[in-house]
Protein backbone atom coordinates (compact mmCIF):
# COMPACT_ATOMS: atom_id res chain seq x y z
CA UNK A 1 0.00 0.00 0.00
CA UNK A 2 1.44 3.23 -1.29
CA UNK A 3 1.50 6.40 1.23
CA UNK A 4 -1.18 8.12 -0.23
CA UNK A 5 -3.74 5.23 0.46
CA UNK A 6 -2.41 4.54 3.99
CA UNK A 7 -3.60 8.64 4.68
CA UNK A 8 -6.66 7.93 2.78
CA UNK A 9 -7.60 4.94 4.97
CA UNK A 10 -6.39 6.93 8.24
CA UNK A 11 -8.49 9.95 7.11
CA UNK A 12 -12.02 7.35 6.77
CA UNK A 13 -11.39 6.74 10.59
CA UNK A 14 -11.20 9.81 12.15
CA UNK A 15 -8.69 10.00 14.42
CA UNK A 16 -8.85 12.96 17.20
CA UNK A 17 -5.17 13.48 16.73
CA UNK A 18 -4.74 16.39 19.57
CA UNK A 19 -4.69 13.55 22.48
CA UNK A 20 -2.78 11.40 23.28
CA UNK A 21 -4.94 9.16 25.16
CA UNK A 22 -8.00 9.27 23.60
CA UNK A 23 -11.65 9.61 25.04
CA UNK A 24 -13.89 6.48 25.44
CA UNK A 25 -15.01 5.39 22.54
CA UNK A 26 -18.75 3.27 22.43
CA UNK A 27 -18.01 -0.14 21.16
CA UNK A 28 -19.94 -0.37 17.82
CA UNK A 29 -22.40 -3.21 17.97
CA UNK A 30 -21.26 -6.45 17.25
CA UNK A 31 -23.16 -7.61 14.59
CA UNK A 32 -22.10 -9.22 10.92
CA UNK A 33 -21.85 -5.42 9.73
CA UNK A 34 -18.28 -3.88 10.07
CA UNK A 35 -18.21 -0.51 12.07
CA UNK A 36 -18.70 2.38 9.78
CA UNK A 37 -15.97 4.88 9.74
CA UNK A 38 -16.61 8.63 10.27
CA UNK A 39 -15.41 11.61 8.08
CA UNK A 40 -12.46 13.53 9.36
CA UNK A 41 -9.98 15.67 8.06
CA UNK A 42 -6.91 13.82 6.60
CA UNK A 43 -3.56 13.64 7.61
CA UNK A 44 -1.05 15.76 6.19
CA UNK A 45 1.89 14.07 4.20
CA UNK A 46 4.18 15.32 7.20
CA UNK A 47 2.40 13.73 9.76
CA UNK A 48 5.51 12.25 12.26
CA UNK A 49 5.24 8.70 13.80
CA UNK A 50 6.76 9.65 17.54
CA UNK A 51 9.91 7.40 18.06
CA UNK A 52 9.65 4.05 20.50
CA UNK A 53 8.73 5.18 24.10
CA UNK A 54 10.92 5.41 26.52
CA UNK A 55 9.21 3.56 28.92
CA UNK A 56 9.41 0.28 27.23
CA UNK A 57 13.28 0.46 27.50
CA UNK A 58 12.66 0.57 31.68
CA UNK A 59 10.16 -2.18 31.55
CA UNK A 60 9.99 -5.88 32.93
CA UNK A 61 7.42 -7.51 31.28
CA UNK A 62 5.15 -10.54 33.15
CA UNK A 63 3.10 -12.59 30.88
CA UNK A 64 -0.52 -13.40 32.13
CA UNK A 65 -2.56 -16.40 30.63
CA UNK A 66 -5.32 -15.40 32.51
CA UNK A 67 -7.16 -18.22 32.62
CA UNK A 68 -4.84 -20.11 34.88
CA UNK A 69 -3.48 -17.18 36.69
CA UNK A 70 -5.94 -16.60 39.41
CA UNK A 71 -9.62 -17.37 40.20
CA UNK A 72 -11.48 -14.98 41.69
CA UNK A 73 -14.90 -16.59 42.55
CA UNK A 74 -14.48 -19.87 42.70
CA UNK A 75 -15.28 -21.38 39.13
CA UNK A 76 -12.00 -22.91 38.65
CA UNK A 77 -11.35 -20.59 35.82
CA UNK A 78 -8.85 -17.58 36.15
CA UNK A 79 -9.90 -14.06 35.27
CA UNK A 80 -9.29 -10.96 35.10
CA UNK A 81 -11.03 -9.82 38.81
CA UNK A 82 -8.29 -12.20 39.92
CA UNK A 83 -5.03 -10.48 38.15
CA UNK A 84 -6.07 -7.64 39.52
CA UNK A 85 -6.13 -9.03 42.91
CA UNK A 86 -2.48 -10.21 42.46
CA UNK A 87 -1.12 -7.04 41.44
CA UNK A 88 0.54 -6.79 44.53
CA UNK A 89 2.31 -9.98 44.65
CA UNK A 90 3.64 -8.55 40.71
CA UNK A 91 4.64 -5.39 41.92
CA UNK A 92 6.49 -6.84 44.98
CA UNK A 93 8.10 -9.15 42.42
CA UNK A 94 9.34 -6.20 40.33
CA UNK A 95 7.85 -6.12 37.35
CA UNK A 96 6.19 -3.22 35.83
CA UNK A 97 4.13 -3.93 32.73
CA UNK A 98 1.89 -6.67 32.36
CA UNK A 99 1.50 -8.49 28.90
CA UNK A 100 -2.05 -10.28 28.61
CA UNK A 101 -2.83 -13.03 26.15
CA UNK A 102 -5.65 -12.34 24.48
CA UNK A 103 -9.22 -11.69 26.72
CA UNK A 104 -11.48 -11.52 23.55
CA UNK A 105 -14.89 -13.89 23.17
CA UNK A 106 -13.51 -16.86 21.64
CA UNK A 107 -13.96 -20.54 20.92
CA UNK A 108 -11.49 -22.33 23.13
CA UNK A 109 -9.25 -21.48 26.00
CA UNK A 110 -6.53 -20.45 24.67
CA UNK A 111 -8.45 -17.22 23.27
CA UNK A 112 -6.40 -16.64 20.24
CA UNK A 113 -9.89 -17.41 17.57
CA UNK A 114 -11.48 -14.55 18.42
CA UNK A 115 -15.19 -14.22 18.10
CA UNK A 116 -16.09 -10.54 19.02
CA UNK A 117 -12.86 -8.08 19.59
CA UNK A 118 -15.74 -5.89 21.30
CA UNK A 119 -16.24 -8.11 24.13
CA UNK A 120 -14.23 -9.81 26.59
CA UNK A 121 -14.37 -13.75 27.25
CA UNK A 122 -17.55 -13.92 29.58
CA UNK A 123 -15.37 -16.98 31.69
CA UNK A 124 -12.48 -14.06 32.17
CA UNK A 125 -15.27 -11.28 33.16
CA UNK A 126 -16.40 -8.40 31.57
CA UNK A 127 -14.98 -4.99 29.88
CA UNK A 128 -15.51 -3.47 33.30
CA UNK A 129 -13.09 -5.45 34.88
CA UNK A 130 -10.87 -4.87 32.49
CA UNK A 131 -11.11 -0.95 32.98
CA UNK A 132 -10.87 -1.30 36.56
CA UNK A 133 -7.25 -3.96 35.99
CA UNK A 134 -6.02 -1.40 34.04
CA UNK A 135 -6.95 1.51 36.72
CA UNK A 136 -5.61 -0.60 39.29
CA UNK A 137 -2.45 -1.38 37.71
CA UNK A 138 -1.90 2.38 36.48
CA UNK A 139 -2.52 3.34 40.41
CA UNK A 140 0.55 1.34 40.74
CA UNK A 141 2.69 3.21 38.39
CA UNK A 142 2.78 0.17 36.18
CA UNK A 143 1.21 -0.58 32.64
CA UNK A 144 -1.07 -3.18 30.52
CA UNK A 145 -0.51 -4.62 27.57
CA UNK A 146 -3.12 -6.17 25.00
CA UNK A 147 -2.47 -9.27 23.08
CA UNK A 148 -4.41 -8.09 19.83
CA UNK A 149 -4.96 -10.78 17.26
CA UNK A 150 -4.94 -9.76 13.77
CA UNK A 151 -3.71 -12.18 11.41
CA UNK A 152 -6.78 -14.81 11.61
CA UNK A 153 -10.56 -14.82 13.25
CA UNK A 154 -12.25 -17.63 14.87
CA UNK A 155 -14.00 -19.24 11.73
CA UNK A 156 -17.47 -18.17 13.95
CA UNK A 157 -16.52 -14.90 13.16
CA UNK A 158 -19.92 -13.43 12.09
CA UNK A 159 -18.13 -11.55 8.88
CA UNK A 160 -16.62 -15.60 8.32
CA UNK A 161 -19.84 -17.28 8.88
CA UNK A 162 -22.03 -14.72 6.29
CA UNK A 163 -18.81 -15.57 3.73
CA UNK A 164 -18.19 -19.13 3.38
CA UNK A 165 -19.62 -20.65 0.37
CA UNK A 166 -21.09 -17.44 -0.65
CA UNK A 167 -18.81 -15.56 -3.58
CA UNK A 168 -21.62 -12.78 -3.51
CA UNK A 169 -21.47 -12.04 0.04
CA UNK A 170 -20.37 -7.79 0.85
CA UNK A 171 -17.88 -9.80 3.07
CA UNK A 172 -16.27 -12.10 0.57
CA UNK A 173 -13.09 -10.19 0.30
CA UNK A 174 -12.67 -10.59 4.21
CA UNK A 175 -10.65 -13.64 3.87
CA UNK A 176 -8.02 -15.60 1.80
CA UNK A 177 -10.23 -18.09 -0.27
CA UNK A 178 -8.89 -21.18 -2.26
CA UNK A 179 -11.11 -21.80 -4.56
CA UNK A 180 -14.17 -19.73 -6.24
CA UNK A 181 -16.85 -21.03 -4.60
CA UNK A 182 -15.59 -19.63 -0.77
CA UNK A 183 -15.97 -23.15 0.47
CA UNK A 184 -11.80 -23.94 1.31
CA UNK A 185 -9.74 -21.53 2.70
CA UNK A 186 -6.51 -20.86 4.29
CA UNK A 187 -5.95 -20.79 7.78
CA UNK A 188 -2.84 -20.16 10.22
CA UNK A 189 -0.94 -23.30 10.57
CA UNK A 190 -3.57 -25.08 9.02
CA UNK A 191 -5.88 -25.21 11.31
CA UNK A 192 -9.64 -24.51 9.95
CA UNK A 193 -10.88 -22.93 13.07
CA UNK A 194 -8.21 -19.59 12.57
CA UNK A 195 -8.74 -18.27 8.80
CA UNK A 196 -6.53 -15.77 7.24
CA UNK A 197 -8.23 -12.76 6.83
CA UNK A 198 -6.98 -10.48 3.87
CA UNK A 199 -4.99 -7.48 4.73
CA UNK A 200 -5.48 -6.18 0.87
CA UNK A 201 -8.80 -4.98 1.88
CA UNK A 202 -9.27 -1.86 3.05
CA UNK A 203 -12.49 -3.12 5.16
CA UNK A 204 -10.69 -5.44 6.69
CA UNK A 205 -7.86 -2.57 7.45
CA UNK A 206 -10.34 -0.07 8.77
CA UNK A 207 -12.08 -2.90 11.09
CA UNK A 208 -8.50 -3.86 13.29
CA UNK A 209 -7.55 0.35 12.78
CA UNK A 210 -10.97 0.76 15.23
CA UNK A 211 -10.37 -2.30 17.20
CA UNK A 212 -6.62 -0.60 18.19
CA UNK A 213 -8.25 2.76 19.33
CA UNK A 214 -11.59 1.06 21.00
CA UNK A 215 -8.92 -0.68 23.37
CA UNK A 216 -6.58 2.36 23.83
CA UNK A 217 -9.87 4.29 24.35
CA UNK A 218 -10.30 2.18 27.96
CA UNK A 219 -6.22 3.20 28.80
CA UNK A 220 -4.46 0.06 27.81
CA UNK A 221 -0.80 0.64 27.39
CA UNK A 222 -0.46 -0.89 23.74
CA UNK A 223 -0.91 -4.30 22.19
CA UNK A 224 1.74 -7.02 21.29
CA UNK A 225 0.87 -8.15 17.89
CA UNK A 226 1.60 -11.99 17.00
CA UNK A 227 2.11 -13.82 13.86
CA UNK A 228 3.49 -10.99 12.05
CA UNK A 229 4.83 -12.76 9.20
CA UNK A 230 0.87 -13.78 8.01
CA UNK A 231 0.24 -10.31 7.45
CA UNK A 232 1.75 -7.62 5.14
CA UNK A 233 4.22 -5.00 6.11
CA UNK A 234 1.73 -2.35 4.72
CA UNK A 235 -1.17 -3.58 6.86
CA UNK A 236 1.74 -3.09 10.29
CA UNK A 237 2.39 0.44 8.82
CA UNK A 238 -0.83 1.47 8.54
CA UNK A 239 -1.89 0.33 12.13
CA UNK A 240 1.33 1.80 13.29
CA UNK A 241 0.25 5.36 12.14
CA UNK A 242 -3.22 5.23 13.21
CA UNK A 243 -2.07 3.82 16.82
CA UNK A 244 0.55 7.09 17.59
CA UNK A 245 -2.01 9.36 16.11
CA UNK A 246 -4.16 8.30 18.87
CA UNK A 247 -1.24 7.94 22.03
CA UNK A 248 1.82 8.57 20.99
CA UNK A 249 2.99 6.51 24.53
CA UNK A 250 1.41 3.35 23.58
CA UNK A 251 3.46 0.70 22.59
CA UNK A 252 3.59 -2.04 19.93
CA UNK A 253 5.46 -5.14 20.09
CA UNK A 254 5.71 -7.55 17.42
CA UNK A 255 6.60 -11.17 17.27
CA UNK A 256 8.12 -12.09 13.94
CA UNK A 257 8.99 -15.62 14.85
CA UNK A 258 12.03 -16.17 12.79
CA UNK A 259 15.64 -17.53 13.68
CA UNK A 260 17.27 -15.86 11.29
CA UNK A 261 18.29 -12.12 12.82
CA UNK A 262 18.60 -10.65 9.66
CA UNK A 263 14.61 -11.76 8.96
CA UNK A 264 13.89 -8.74 11.73
CA UNK A 265 14.66 -5.12 10.69
CA UNK A 266 12.32 -4.57 8.22
CA UNK A 267 9.84 -4.87 10.63
CA UNK A 268 10.84 -2.14 12.69
CA UNK A 269 10.87 0.14 9.86
CA UNK A 270 7.85 2.27 10.72
CA UNK A 271 6.27 -1.34 11.60
CA UNK A 272 6.73 -2.13 16.11
CA UNK A 273 8.30 -0.57 18.55
CA UNK A 274 10.34 -3.67 19.71
CA UNK A 275 10.29 -6.98 18.41
CA UNK A 276 10.38 -10.42 20.78
CA UNK A 277 14.11 -11.46 20.16
CA UNK A 278 13.09 -15.20 18.77
CA UNK A 279 16.59 -15.71 17.27
CA UNK A 280 17.86 -15.10 20.69
CA UNK A 281 15.80 -17.37 22.08
CA UNK A 282 16.30 -20.02 19.47
CA UNK A 283 19.92 -19.97 21.02
CA UNK A 284 18.92 -20.23 24.12
CA UNK A 285 16.55 -23.06 23.83
CA UNK A 286 16.97 -25.07 20.47
CA UNK A 287 13.80 -25.81 20.08
CA UNK A 288 10.65 -24.13 21.54
CA UNK A 289 8.78 -27.71 21.63
CA UNK A 290 12.07 -30.07 23.08
CA UNK A 291 13.88 -30.05 26.21
CA UNK A 292 17.42 -30.03 26.72
CA UNK A 293 18.69 -28.26 24.26
CA UNK A 294 20.42 -24.79 23.82
CA UNK A 295 22.92 -22.43 25.35
CA UNK A 296 21.14 -23.39 28.59
CA UNK A 297 22.45 -27.00 28.64
CA UNK A 298 25.43 -26.60 26.93
CA UNK A 299 24.25 -27.15 23.81
CA UNK A 300 25.60 -23.80 22.13
CA UNK A 301 29.32 -22.41 21.74
CA UNK A 302 29.02 -20.05 24.87
CA UNK A 303 30.49 -17.31 22.69
CA UNK A 304 27.37 -17.75 20.54
CA UNK A 305 25.93 -14.94 22.99
CA UNK A 306 28.29 -12.39 21.87
CA UNK A 307 25.55 -10.66 19.34
CA UNK A 308 23.09 -10.22 22.11
CA UNK A 309 25.13 -7.86 23.56
CA UNK A 310 24.62 -4.83 21.62
CA UNK A 311 21.31 -4.74 20.42
CA UNK A 312 20.85 -2.11 17.37
CA UNK A 313 17.15 -2.55 18.01
CA UNK A 314 14.83 -2.45 21.23
CA UNK A 315 14.16 -6.26 21.60
CA UNK A 316 12.39 -7.90 23.77
CA UNK A 317 14.48 -11.10 25.40
CA UNK A 318 12.63 -14.20 27.04
CA UNK A 319 13.88 -17.58 28.37
CA UNK A 320 9.78 -18.75 27.80
CA UNK A 321 6.64 -17.68 26.94
CA UNK A 322 3.19 -19.19 26.54
CA UNK A 323 3.86 -21.06 23.26
CA UNK A 324 7.35 -22.36 24.52
CA UNK A 325 8.31 -25.34 26.89
CA UNK A 326 8.75 -23.82 30.31
CA UNK A 327 12.30 -22.73 30.83
CA UNK A 328 11.99 -25.66 34.34
CA UNK A 329 11.42 -27.91 32.10
CA UNK A 330 13.71 -26.91 29.39
CA UNK A 331 17.03 -27.28 31.73
CA UNK A 332 15.63 -30.51 33.28
CA UNK A 333 14.34 -28.77 36.47
CA UNK A 334 18.11 -28.54 37.85
CA UNK A 335 17.88 -25.49 40.18
CA UNK A 336 21.54 -24.01 39.25
CA UNK A 337 20.51 -24.13 35.78
CA UNK A 338 16.82 -22.42 36.24
CA UNK A 339 19.08 -19.41 38.72
CA UNK A 340 21.31 -19.45 35.80
CA UNK A 341 19.03 -18.59 33.28
CA UNK A 342 17.20 -16.31 35.60
CA UNK A 343 20.67 -14.63 35.81
CA UNK A 344 20.99 -14.01 32.24
CA UNK A 345 17.64 -12.87 31.69
CA UNK A 346 17.79 -10.13 33.89
CA UNK A 347 21.49 -8.84 32.99
CA UNK A 348 21.28 -9.16 29.43
CA UNK A 349 20.72 -5.68 27.89
CA UNK A 350 17.18 -5.25 26.44
CA UNK A 351 13.65 -5.59 27.99
CA UNK A 352 13.26 -8.38 29.87
CA UNK A 353 10.25 -11.15 29.57
CA UNK A 354 9.23 -13.73 32.72
CA UNK A 355 6.01 -15.65 32.00
CA UNK A 356 3.99 -15.96 34.73
CA UNK A 357 4.87 -18.96 37.17
CA UNK A 358 8.92 -19.37 35.82
CA UNK A 359 9.72 -16.90 38.54
CA UNK A 360 9.18 -20.07 41.38
CA UNK A 361 10.47 -22.92 38.39
CA UNK A 362 7.11 -23.90 37.13
CA UNK A 363 7.48 -26.79 35.22
CA UNK A 364 5.51 -27.26 31.22
CA UNK A 365 6.75 -29.55 28.13
CA UNK A 366 3.97 -29.31 25.05
CA UNK A 367 1.68 -32.57 25.50
CA UNK A 368 -0.30 -34.09 22.41
CA UNK A 369 -3.99 -33.41 20.80
CA UNK A 370 -6.11 -30.76 21.08
CA UNK A 371 -4.83 -29.03 24.59
CA UNK A 372 -1.09 -29.70 23.78
CA UNK A 373 -0.48 -26.84 24.51
CA UNK A 374 -2.23 -26.88 27.89
CA UNK A 375 0.93 -28.22 30.36
CA UNK A 376 2.88 -24.68 29.52
CA UNK A 377 -0.10 -22.60 30.08
CA UNK A 378 -1.09 -24.52 33.40
CA UNK A 379 -2.36 -23.21 36.73
CA UNK A 380 -0.37 -21.11 38.67
CA UNK A 381 0.88 -22.50 42.15
CA UNK A 382 -0.21 -20.19 44.71
CA UNK A 383 0.10 -22.50 47.60
CA UNK A 384 2.07 -25.36 49.16
CA UNK A 385 -1.03 -27.66 49.12
CA UNK A 386 -1.58 -26.98 45.57
CA UNK A 387 -4.83 -26.15 46.52
CA UNK A 388 -6.96 -23.19 48.02
CA UNK A 389 -8.56 -19.45 47.13
CA UNK A 390 -7.46 -18.04 43.87
CA UNK A 391 -6.31 -21.90 42.05
CA UNK A 392 -7.45 -22.59 39.20
CA UNK A 393 -8.76 -26.31 37.94
CA UNK A 394 -9.69 -26.27 34.25
CA UNK A 395 -5.99 -26.66 32.50
CA UNK A 396 -3.40 -29.49 32.59
CA UNK A 397 -1.92 -29.04 36.70
CA UNK A 398 1.88 -29.71 36.28
CA UNK A 399 3.57 -29.62 39.31
CA UNK A 400 2.29 -31.38 42.76
CA UNK A 401 1.65 -30.58 46.15
CA UNK A 402 4.33 -29.69 48.34
CA UNK A 403 7.53 -30.13 45.66
CA UNK A 404 8.77 -26.72 46.83
CA UNK A 405 7.18 -24.99 43.03
CA UNK A 406 4.67 -22.45 44.67
CA UNK A 407 4.28 -18.53 45.84
CA UNK A 408 3.67 -20.18 48.99
CA UNK A 409 6.54 -22.19 49.61
CA UNK A 410 9.31 -19.65 48.23
CA UNK A 411 7.68 -16.39 49.63
CA UNK A 412 9.38 -15.98 52.67
CA UNK A 413 12.63 -18.33 51.97
CA UNK A 414 15.79 -16.00 51.23
CA UNK A 415 17.57 -19.13 48.83
CA UNK A 416 14.52 -19.39 46.77
CA UNK A 417 14.08 -18.88 43.23
CA UNK A 418 11.34 -16.38 43.56
CA UNK A 419 13.76 -14.21 45.84
CA UNK A 420 16.22 -14.98 43.34
CA UNK A 421 13.75 -12.95 40.47
CA UNK A 422 12.94 -10.03 43.28
CA UNK A 423 16.60 -9.24 44.06
CA UNK A 424 17.95 -9.12 39.83
CA UNK A 425 14.84 -7.35 39.23
CA UNK A 426 15.68 -4.76 42.19
CA UNK A 427 19.53 -4.32 40.74
CA UNK A 428 18.27 -3.67 37.22
CA UNK A 429 15.78 -1.02 38.66
CA UNK A 430 18.26 0.53 40.44
CA UNK A 431 20.93 0.62 38.57
CA UNK A 432 20.83 1.97 34.54
CA UNK A 433 24.15 -0.44 34.02
CA UNK A 434 22.03 -3.49 33.95
CA UNK A 435 19.21 -1.76 32.07
CA UNK A 436 20.38 0.30 29.51
CA UNK A 437 24.67 0.32 30.18
CA UNK A 438 27.14 -0.50 27.46
CA UNK A 439 28.08 -4.21 27.34
CA UNK A 440 31.28 -6.33 25.98
CA UNK A 441 32.15 -9.93 26.66
CA UNK A 442 35.21 -10.87 28.96
CA UNK A 443 37.48 -13.03 27.64
CA UNK A 444 38.93 -16.64 29.32
CA UNK A 445 40.26 -19.71 28.17
CA UNK A 446 37.99 -21.30 29.33
CA UNK A 447 35.86 -23.40 26.79
CA UNK A 448 32.49 -24.18 28.55
CA UNK A 449 32.31 -20.92 30.32
CA UNK A 450 30.65 -17.13 29.48
CA UNK A 451 31.41 -13.90 30.93
CA UNK A 452 30.33 -10.08 30.19
CA UNK A 453 30.45 -6.76 31.99
CA UNK A 454 27.85 -4.22 31.99
CA UNK A 455 28.64 -0.76 33.06
CA UNK A 456 27.50 2.68 33.21
CA UNK A 457 29.16 5.74 34.69
CA UNK A 458 27.90 4.81 38.12
CA UNK A 459 28.57 0.95 38.25
CA UNK A 460 29.87 -1.93 36.59
CA UNK A 461 28.85 -5.66 36.87
CA UNK A 462 31.11 -8.66 35.71
CA UNK A 463 28.45 -11.53 34.73
CA UNK A 464 29.93 -15.16 34.51
CA UNK A 465 28.69 -18.23 33.83
CA UNK A 466 29.82 -22.12 34.13
CA UNK A 467 28.09 -23.82 31.18
CA UNK A 468 28.83 -27.46 32.28
CA UNK A 469 28.70 -30.14 34.79
CA UNK A 470 32.22 -29.84 36.60
CA UNK A 471 33.34 -27.15 38.89
CA UNK A 472 35.45 -24.64 37.28
CA UNK A 473 38.82 -22.00 38.17
CA UNK A 474 38.74 -19.72 35.21
CA UNK A 475 40.96 -16.39 34.75
CA UNK A 476 39.08 -13.49 33.36
CA UNK A 477 41.39 -10.96 31.69
CA UNK A 478 39.56 -7.56 32.58
CA UNK A 479 42.93 -5.92 32.26
CA UNK A 480 40.75 -3.38 29.65
CA UNK A 481 38.08 -2.66 31.55
CA UNK A 482 35.97 -0.45 30.47
CA UNK A 483 35.70 1.94 33.37
CA UNK A 484 38.16 2.21 36.40
CA UNK A 485 37.18 -1.10 38.98
CA UNK A 486 39.73 0.38 41.63
CA UNK A 487 38.75 -0.56 45.33
CA UNK A 488 36.60 -2.98 46.34
CA UNK A 489 33.54 -4.67 44.70
CA UNK A 490 30.91 -6.80 45.81
CA UNK A 491 29.82 -10.18 45.67
CA UNK A 492 26.34 -10.08 44.87
CA UNK A 493 25.24 -13.92 46.08
CA UNK A 494 27.81 -15.39 48.07
CA UNK A 495 29.29 -12.00 50.06
CA UNK A 496 31.86 -10.68 50.99
CA UNK A 497 34.47 -7.63 49.14
CA UNK A 498 35.72 -8.16 45.36
CA UNK A 499 39.20 -6.52 44.83
CA UNK A 500 40.60 -6.79 41.55
CA UNK A 501 44.46 -7.90 40.92
CA UNK A 502 46.76 -5.10 39.82
CA UNK A 503 47.21 -7.16 36.69
CA UNK A 504 43.38 -7.08 35.79
CA UNK A 505 43.53 -11.18 35.82
CA UNK A 506 40.72 -12.21 37.79
CA UNK A 507 40.21 -15.88 38.74
CA UNK A 508 36.73 -17.47 39.67
CA UNK A 509 35.97 -20.77 41.27
CA UNK A 510 32.54 -21.57 40.14
CA UNK A 511 30.00 -24.97 40.78
CA UNK A 512 28.77 -26.91 38.38
CA UNK A 513 25.82 -24.50 36.43
CA UNK A 514 26.62 -21.69 38.30
CA UNK A 515 26.02 -18.03 37.82
CA UNK A 516 28.09 -15.24 39.24
CA UNK A 517 27.67 -11.35 39.45
CA UNK A 518 30.40 -9.10 40.69
CA UNK A 519 30.11 -5.45 40.83
CA UNK A 520 32.17 -2.26 41.39
CA UNK A 521 31.05 1.18 41.92
CA UNK A 522 28.79 3.34 43.96
CA UNK A 523 25.82 1.43 45.97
Amino acid sequence: MRLRSILVLLALIGWQVACSKPAPTAAPAVTTVAPTPTMAAPLSPGASISETPTWIRDAILYEIYPRSFYDSNGDGIGDLKGVTSRLDYIQTLGANTLWLTPVFSSTSPHGFDVVDFYTVAPSLGTKDDLIELVQQAHNRKMRVVMDLVVAYTSNEFPQFKESLGKPDSRYSDWYQWSNNAHTTYKSYANVRAMPLLNHQNPAVQTYFLQVARYWLSIGVDGFRLGDATSVPHEFWKALRLAIKQASSEAILLGEVWESDPKKLPPYLQDEFDALFDVPLYYTLAGNPDRDGGGWLNGRTPPGALDTALSPTTQLVRFTGAHNTNRVASLVGQDAARKRLAAVLLLTLPGTPLIYYGNEIGMPGSLGAGALADAPRRAPMDWTKSGKGAGMTQDLARTNKPDDGISVEEQQNAPDSLLSLYRLLIKLRADHAALRSGTAQPAASECKSCYAYLRWDANMLYFVAFNLSGETRSVTFDLTKPPRSMDGPGQDVFRGGVVNLPSNGRYTLTMEPWEARLLRWGKQ
